[in-house]
């Protein structure tokens, strides 16, 4: 058993199980290539972000009262924009990496920009909830508001570093995330019968899953970026298109799920909400990092 695990330590992170943490977490956080993830680092930090939503996060908004519906979704469009653009300007080189969570360099990648972002998102909620106790007004309109005002500096700071040479490569992704949702929406309408995808949030979901297979079709084979998720870059290794045929039939079976298994209104609500998150929050550093050309 002791060789078996040596074996997989050395395998996936190129060094032994007694220095895992280097090896498999901070090495590949401090790297500027394209190996940021392996399967060790993917599944812990995915088991973290799954506990931390379903058993702190989720419990502790529904509490209050906020209600994961279309509104609640759109209104936090702007922090995932937020979240996705500030990495983009990592990925440009101008900060610098710390694995220290004492230091500004650490929230500018993963998992640092889960938790900058995070704060931001939850700094909204609570103006929201003052602005809506104070003026009576509708919560997700001071909250989209108090995002967009992080998200509109950072997002401009990306575009006006685009790259002439690479911006059709932006148009090209956009334009076949349309001809994806328009063809799933399609078939599951007219061939399947289904009425899954005329729900306004559920179709939001797939497209931010077409958004990131899309964008990440464009720069990996159109341009020349690598993919950092093991996963992802083993089904693009085997057929590039096939990526985002996968990510939008997994996204509609989870939904599928969803709905159905999922009781409780404002849980499913939450649910689809982190499946949207986890395909259009990669989908818009992608897209934009086609953008300033850093593919190229």
């Amino acid at each position: 058993m002791a060789g078996f695990v040596e074996n997989f330590f050395y395998s996936v992170c190129n060094g032994s199980s007694t220095d895992i943490f280097k090896r498999c977490f901070v090495e590949p956080a401090l790297s500027p290539g394209i190996q940021g993830y392996n399967p060790v680092n993917t599944l812990v930090y995915g088991g973290i972000l799954l506990l931390l939503s379903f058993f702190v996060i989720f419990p502790l908004l529904d509490r209050r009262g906020i209600k994961f519906n279309f509104k609640f979704v759109l209104a936090l469009l702007p922090y995932i924009l937020f979240g996705s653009a500030f990495r983009v300007i990592q990925d440009m080189g101008i900060f610098s990496r710390s694995f220290s969570p004492l230091e500004f360099g650490y929230y500018t990648y993963t998992p640092g920009i889960w938790f900058l972002t995070a704060a931001v998102a939850f700094a909204g909620i609570a103006f929201a909830w003052l602005a809506s106790k104070r003026f009576n007004a509708e919560f997700h309109k001071p909250f989209a508001a108090f995002g967009l005002v992080f998200s509109i500096p950072v997002l401009a700071f990306d575009i006006l570093h685009f790259n002439a040479q690479a911006v059709g490569g932006v148009f090209i992704a956009l334009a076949m995330v349309a001809f994806v949702v328009l063809v799933a929406k399609f078939a599951m309408k007219k061939l399947l019968k289904s009425g899954l995808l005329e729900n306004g949030l559920n179709l939001l979901v797939v497209c931010g899953q077409a958004l990131d297979g899309s964008a990440t079709f464009v720069a990996t084979q159109v341009f020349s970026c690598g993919e950092q998720h093991p996963l992802s870059n083993a089904i693009l290794g085997v057929y590039p298109a096939a990526f985002v045929v996968v990510k939008v039939v997994l996204a509609i079976v989870i939904l599928h799920y969803i709905e159905t298994e999922i009781k409780n209104d404002n849980l499913r609500g939450f649910a689809k909400l982190l499946l949207l998150v986890l395909g259009m929050a990669p989908g818009l550093r992608d897209l934009i990092t086609v953008g300033v050309g850093t593919c190229l």
